[in-house]
C-alpha cells in the first residue's frame, strides 16, 4: 500500500523519473546517452552529452513496458519497484523457510517465528523507506537488493540438489547475479566473488556443464557492465565523477577519494549508533530527520540521511546476524564462511563511502541477513530459549521504522513529490497547504 500511497498513485513521475525511460530509448537507438532535462542534477557530462551512472536494468524493464502501454512513458517506478519489492520478499521467504526447516524449533514455533520474520523484512528494514519514495535513487536500490537475495536463495539452493535440479539451481543464480550487477555495481560484486565458491564444490561429474551454466549469464552480464562503462565513461571502473555536474561531489572526490578505510569507524558509529528519532505529539509521533555529522575531510556532506540507525530499523535482524556471525566462528564452515567475507567485502566499501545515507544502509542486509540464516540453521540450543525475544524485536522494529519512515517520508525526504508529501499528511491527520505537484 505504500508503494502507492494508498492505492491512489500507481503511475507517478518520481523524481528523476524519466532517466531510466531515456536510457532505454537511446539503448535502442544504438547510444548509451541520456536526455539532459531527464537526468539533471545527477548528469554526467561527457562530450557535450549527458550520462547517467545508474545500472541499467530498470531502463531494460522500461523498453517491454513502454512497448505495452506507451502512456505509462516517465511513470514506472512504483510499478517497478513493486515487482522488485515482490521479488525481495518472495527470496526472502524462500531463505526463510530452507533455513527453518533445517532449524532446531518446533513446528509450531516455525510457523509463528516464521510468520513475524516476514513481516519484520517488510516493516522492520529498510524495505519500508524503498516502496516509499521510489525516486531513481532507491529504485536501483530496491531491484539489486531483490535480485541479491534471489542469487543467495539459489546459491543455497544449488547446494542441496544434484543433477538436473543444480543445473538449473545454478542457472538461476547466474543470472540474477548478473541482474544484480547490471542494477547496482556495489550488490553484484561479492555475486561475482560468490560464484567461484559456488564452482568449487560442484561434484566432479558434468562438471563442464554446471561451470558453463554457473557462469555464462553471468560472464555475460560483467562484459555487458564493463563495455557499458567504457561507452559511458572511458573507462572499465563504472563510475568517473570527473565529468559530475555536482561541483561540490566532484572536487571532495578528488580532494579525499569517493572510498577511504579512514571513514569505516565513523560510518559504523553513524549506522549503528544508539541515537533515538525524537518524540513529538502529532502522528506519527517519532520525528525523523538529517543530523549534523561534520566531519569536512571525510564525507562531503556536513549532515547524515541516516534518519534511523540499523540499531533500531531492524533490531531483530541486528541480532540474530550477531549470533550467526558467533556460529561461523565456532564451526569449520568453509562455504558459509565464503559468502559472509564476499557480502562483508560489501559492507566494507559502503562504510568507507563519502556519503552517509538510509538507501545506502541496504548494502549492509545482505551480509546481516545471511548471518541471520547461518543462526537459524545452525544453532540447536540458543535459538529455542530466545526466538520469543526475537519475535519481541520484530515487533519493536517494526512500529519504530514504520513511524519514523513515515515521518521522513511526510517531513524530510527531498526527493518526494509535494502531491505525495500531501498525501501522507492527509493521511496522518494534518492540514494539507496548497502545494505544487513538482518534484525536486
Amino acid at each position: 500500500m505504500i508503494a502507492t500511497t494508498g492505492g491512489r498513485q500507481i503511475f507517478v513521475n518520481e523524481a528523476l523519473g524519466n532517466a531510466f525511460d531515456s536510457q532505454a530509448e537511446h539503448f535502442l537507438r544504438g547510444n548509451v546517452d541520456v536526455d539532459g532535462e531527464a537526468i539533471r542534477w545527477e548528469a554526467m557530462i561527457i562530450d557535450r552529452k549527458a550520462r547517467m551512472y545508474f545500472g541499467p536494468f530498470p531502463a531494460f524493464l522500461r523498453i517491454p513496458l513502454n512497448l505495452i502501454y506507451p502512456a505509462g512513458h516517465g511513470m514506472w517506478s512504483r510499478i517497478s519497484g513493486f515487482l522488485a519489492g515482490e521479488i525481495a520478499l518472495l527470496a526472502f521467504a524462500g531463505l526463510l523457510t530452507d533455513a527453518l526447516r533445517n532449524s532446531s524449533l518446533s513446528a509450531r514455533a516455525r510457523n509463528w517465528f516464521g510468520s513475524a520474520c516476514l513481516a519484520g523484512f517488510v516493516f522492520g528494514t529498510p524495505l519500508l523507506f524503498l516502496l516509499g519514495n521510489l525516486s531513481i535513487y532507491n529504485e536501483a536500490i530496491i531491484w539489486a537488493f531483490a535480485w541479491t537475495l534471489a542469487a543467495l536463495f539459489f546459491a543455497i539452493r544449488s547446494r542441496s540438489t544434484e543433477g538436473r535440479a543444480q543445473t538449473v539451481s545454478l542457472g538461476a543464480f547466474s543470472f540474477c547475479a548478473a541482474a544484480a550487477l547490471l542494477s547496482r555495481v556495489t550488490f553484484g560484486a561479492p555475486l561475482l566473488l560468490i560464484a567461484p565458491i559456488l564452482a568449487i564444490h560442484i561434484p566432479r561429474d558434468n562438471r563442464w556443464r554446471q561451470w558453463t551454466t554457473l557462469f555464462l549469464p553471468l560472464g555475460a552480464g560483467l562484459c555487458f557492465y564493463l563495455l557499458l562503462s567504457y561507452a559511458r565513461f572511458g573507462t572499465f571502473a563504472g563510475i568517473s565523477l570527473d565529468h559530475y555536474i555536482n561541483p561540490w561531489h566532484r572536487e571532495f572526490a578528488h580532494k579525499y577519494g569517493m572510498f577511504s578505510l579512514r571513514r569505516i569507524p565513523y560510518s559504523v558509529a553513524d549506522y549503528f549508533r544508539f541515537r533515538f528519532p525524537s518524540f513529538q505529539w502529532q502522528a506519527p509521533f517519532l520525528k525523523a530527520d538529517r543530523y549534523f555529522y561534520a566531519r569536512p575531510q571525510l564525507y562531503s556532506n556536513a549532515f547524515s540521511e541516516t534518519y534511523l540507525p540499523v540499531t533500531w530499523t531492524a533490531s531483530w535482524l541486528l541480532a540474530g546476524a550477531i549470533f550467526g556471525a558467533i556460529c561461523l566462528f565456532r564451526r569449520n564452515y568453509l562455504f558459509e564462511r565464503g559468502v559472509a567475507v564476499a557480502f562483508a567485502l560489501q559492507a566494507i566499501g559502503i562504510l568507507s563511502y563519502f556519503v552517509l545515507s538510509q538507501r545506502y544502509s541496504v548494502e549492509l542486509y545482505p551480509l546481516l541477513i545471511f548471518c541471520f540464516l547461518i543462526f537459524l540453521r545452525q544453532d540447536a540450543t540458543f535459538l529455542p530459549r530466545i526466538h520469543p525475544a526475537i519475535i519481541g524485536l520484530v515487533v519493536f522494529s517494526m512500529i519504530i521504522n514504520s513511524l519514523a519512515t513515515v515521518s521522513w517520508l511526510a517531513d524530510s525526504d527531498p526527493n518526494i513529490r509535494n502531491d505525495t508529501r500531501a498525501i501522507y499528511q492527509q493521511l496522518l491527520g494534518r492540514p494539507v497547504l496548497d502545494q505544487k505537484s513538482e518534484s525536486k
